[in-house]
């Protein structure tokens, strides 16, 4: 059975790298809107709208409306290629061209401490890393997690590493992005995903203080590795563009926990940045929001992550 649905997805994968661009539209269109139908997490996604467009008032409501639509448009052609990962991806990444902002990833290799990309769920995360490691050669770690079933996992390893991407997964994540990060490797983690204490901190999201991942801070303060903002989007003819940002600048405090709580802050910002920029692009079925989302208490940051209990 796996086989079958292996060589299915290739299938569907192969159809919409051949398929005309009006017809990847219709394809794409067709998909999301069964999604939006089956009312595919249609509740969580209104949530997260709500918390980051919140009111009543016609406006937001109108463009909490149009989100909604617009994302599943943008699901039905993630879908799809995500699906090309499993054939033409290395055809389809290669042709969407060069990665702008790459003197900026070559600068901080030229520092000799590693690179790490401050990304997110929005755009193409799939096209974007395997443009990064095919038209630009980079040496990409991806921080992903372990897909169920594990046939799907096997393949999802196996055809990225066509790609010339390597993922790494818990529990040997740490191990292999500090080896990756001392050989000057590029290690690519998103930071859009809810992360209780002690492994997250509540920092500013959409105007909320939500549970973060300190990684990235705590990675940057220990290897001196640079931290680059890395930003995928798909331009409305289907092309995905990627634009690699200049370094962020380290924000020193006194007090160490204080500190990896600023840096994620400003690591947060940017990629409410990014999500602002390409709103409907990015993975609103995620439940970012959750955990305690009262407002930030005074001297919580300088108590440190031991004495907040998630929520």
């Amino acid at each position: 059975m796996a086989t079958l649905y292996l060589l299915l997805m290739r299938g569907f994968g192969w159809i919409y790298y051949f398929a005309p661009r009006w017809l990847r539209r219709i394809m794409a269109s067709t998909l999301g809107g069964f999604a939006r139908l089956v009312g595919y997490r249609a509740a969580v996604i209104r949530q997260n709208l709500r918390f980051a467009f919140p009111g009543d008032a016609p406006e937001p409501v109108h463009q909490r409306t149009e989100l909604i639509k617009q994302f599943y448009q943008h699901f039905g052609r993630l879908g799809f290629e995500i699906l090309m990962l499993f054939g033409p991806m290395r055809r389809y990444a290669e042709a969407q061209g060069k990665c702008g902002g790459i003197e900026h990833w070559e600068r901080a290799k030229a520092a000799g401490r590693g690179v790490i990309l401050l990304t997110s769920h929005t755009g193409s995360w799939e096209v974007a890393a395997a443009m990064g490691a095919l038209v630009e050669q980079a040496d990409v770690l991806l921080v992903s997690r372990h897909f169920k079933p594990e046939w799907l996992h096997a393949a999802i390893e196996r055809w990225r590493k066509r790609c010339g991407v390597d993922a790494t997964y818990e529990p040997r994540t740490l191990r292999d992005i500090l080896a990756r990060l001392k050989r000057n490797g590029t290690v690519a983690i998103v930071l859009d995903q809810y992360t209780p204490p002690p492994v997250g901190v509540r920092v500013p999201f959409f105007g909320l203080p939500v549970g973060t991942n300190i990684a990235i801070a705590v990675l940057a303060k220990r290897t001196g590795a640079r931290v680059l903002p890395f930003k995928n989007f798909r331009l409305p003819d289907g092309r995905v563009v990627v634009e690699i940002g200049s370094p962020v600048p380290w924000q020193v405090h006194d007090n160490p926990e204080v500190e990896l709580a600023i840096n994620t802050a400003a690591y947060s910002a940017m990629i409410e940045n990014q999500i602002r920029e390409h709103p409907a692009q990015w993975l609103w079925s995620h439940r970012r929001f959750k955990g305690d989302l009262a407002p930030l208490r005074d001297g919580e940051w300088e108590r440190g992550r031991q004495h907040q209990a998630p929520a």
